[in-house]
């Protein structure tokens, strides 16, 4: 019982500093959980009106497409290796920034992630909105208590469960957000 309560301490305490204005020295799933809320509500914002619906729409499916992309790789190397060890390196790899070759791939990716999502939504909400991620982050320890709740000793378990976490990172049907303005 102690164990999972420190689990789901650290899990709590990783996840609010999501609102934070930088990137720097956060992990893997602060990371994209920043990404994630902070696009989703650029969208939204953006698709009141026409003349920037479109612009909204790409750059909010280039990103997609990345994160996607990150995630899928990552959850099928975990997989078929049947370890979480990546995901361990390249969280360790977004704390300090020191490149490792077993993850340089990765690491690419998150970079170009950072990189639109910096150039394009990040530097633009904080000039004219502050997020409120208090539902959101919510809903997200839920379920990241339901995973961790069935992590057991076996390692194809833990694996499944740092699979599953991750997922509920990728960013949400464009289509659902915009449906939202209605």
């Amino acid at each position: 019982m102690k164990k999972t309560l420190g689990i789901i301490s650290l899990v709590i305490f990783a996840y609010f500093p999501v609102a934070a204005q930088k990137n720097n020295h956060l992990g893997l799933l602060n990371r994209l959980i920043d990404a994630k809320y902070s696009t989703e509500l650029y969208l939204y914002t953006h698709c009141t009106s026409q003349n920037q619906k479109d612009s909204a729409l790409a750059i909010y499916n280039e990103l997609r497409w990345k994160i996607d992309g990150l995630i899928y790789q990552l959850s099928a190397d975990m997989i078929t290796s049947n370890s979480p060890r990546k995901m361990k390196l390249l969280n360790e790899w977004c704390l300090t920034n020191k490149s490792r070759p077993p993850i340089a791939n990765y690491t690419f990716q998150l970079n170009e992630i950072e990189k639109v999502y910096a150039t394009n939504i990040r530097d633009e909400l904080t000039k004219t909105r502050t997020l409120n991620l208090t539902t959101n982050v919510f809903y997200l320890l839920k379920d990241s208590w339901t995973i961790l709740n069935g992590l057991s000793d076996i390692k194809t378990q833990k694996t499944m469960a740092l699979v599953n976490l991750l997922d509920q990172t990728r960013l949400s049907d464009p289509l659902l957000i915009i449906k939202q303005i209605k």
